[in-house]
């Protein structure tokens, strides 16, 4: 089965990108949104700026037609990703960026993930494998377009099909320039919330996932000068999460990490701009041209606005299941910082559907 990017991912258009702020502007809801299983997002490797890219928005189509088709049991195995959306989302020239995907797509065909699952024969352990990421790749002469298509135990790590799964904003990895910067922010989104706290992750399990080798940054001054604090570094400057960490000690030797994430909170506008609205619980809430709480509570129930800002919220949270408690909450958080729903598109244009 083939996925046709052209009415979705191929189509979408992109303003306003350079090295230091990638803003996406999506005609189609969902197509910026990369899903993975957490199973995928806690497995080993090691890919390059350009891979983790290439992947990225291969996975957001995926995403795409994930979103579209509830009912679905399996996902299509072959996407394609042109140089033009490459070039628009990461800054580069479309000659470069056809460049990019090209050797991308090749180093990719020789690479491989390892997983963990639960063991069907011993239940009570884990189980590693190894899979490839793709099984067959191409180029369409004179188009700029690379066609992957992935192994099936990719497709199957890769959306909602898994019930544990983690979703991001392809412009929040955009930016980013390490390879372990994107892996740190995937984790990250796996526990995200304000002041959430990560669980605890060994220094083995860190460099695990990061697809260390044993040589290689072997003292742990080495690992958080090249690798930790440059990826934590990036993340707090480009994302939308500030990310920290405490050491882990056993006697005087560093033994892991825990993590603390936070989203950021876009800063008020002056009051000039907004307009009060009473509120007993919250006096000091802010909403935009007078809207009412009947037409917030509209607003919050569109399925683009659920789409946009769906990454706000755990996905095991009831809030996902239920929608009156979907609105309830989002209506509040309009309230509190309406700026920060205004980012893709003007709030009033959610009124309309």
């Amino acid at each position: 089965m083939y996925l046709d990017t052209k009415p979705r991912l191929l189509d979408t258009l992109f303003n306003n990108v350079s090295n230091t702020k990638c803003e996406l502007i999506m005609k189609d809801i969902k197509s910026d949104m990369v899903v993975k299983s957490n199973t995928l997002i806690e497995a080993s490797y090691n890919l390059t700026n350009s891979e983790h890219r290439l992947l990225d928005l291969a996975l957001a189509e995926l995403s795409t037609y994930d979103e579209c088709e509830k009912q679905i049991t399996t996902l299509p195995e072959t996407v394609y990703v042109r140089a033009e959306v490459y070039s628009k989302v990461f800054g580069v020239s479309k000659d470069a960026a056809y460049l990019a995907l090209r050797e991308a797509s090749e180093q990719l065909f020789t690479r491989y993930f390892t997983y963990r699952v639960k063991s069907e024969i011993y239940p009570t352990h884990k189980e590693f494998r190894k899979a490839r990421w793709v099984q067959e790749i191409g180029y369409i002469e004179g188009q700029g377009v690379v066609v992957l298509s992935f192994t099936k135990t990719l497709t199957e790590l890769a959306g909602r099909l898994s019930r544990e799964f983690s979703r991001y904003h392809l412009e929040q990895t955009a930016p980013l320039r390490s390879a372990y910067a994107r892996r740190l922010y995937e984790m990250m989104m796996q526990w995200r919330g304000d002041h959430k706290e990560v669980p605890y992750l060994s220094y083995y399990e860190l460099r695990h996932r990061f697809c260390i080798e044993e040589k290689q940054y072997s003292t742990m001054s080495n690992f958080k000068r090249v690798v930790l604090d440059p990826a934590i570094k990036q993340i707090n400057k480009y994302t939308d999460i500030d990310v920290s960490y405490e050491n882990k000690l056993e006697g005087h030797k560093i033994v892991g990490f825990v993590f603390k994430s936070k989203m950021k909170k876009p800063p008020k506008p002056p009051i000039k701009d907004a307009k009060k609205i009473a509120s007993s619980d919250n006096p000091k809430a802010y909403t935009i041209d007078g809207l009412s709480d009947a037409q917030l509570s509209r607003i919050t129930r569109n399925p683009k606005f659920c789409q946009d800002f769906g990454h706000l919220v755990s996905p095991s949270s009831n809030l996902n299941t239920d929608m009156n408690a979907w609105s309830v909450e989002f209506v509040k958080r309009i309230k509190e910082n309406h700026e920060q729903f205004n980012i893709k598109r003007p709030i009033r244009t959610y009124l309309e559907y």
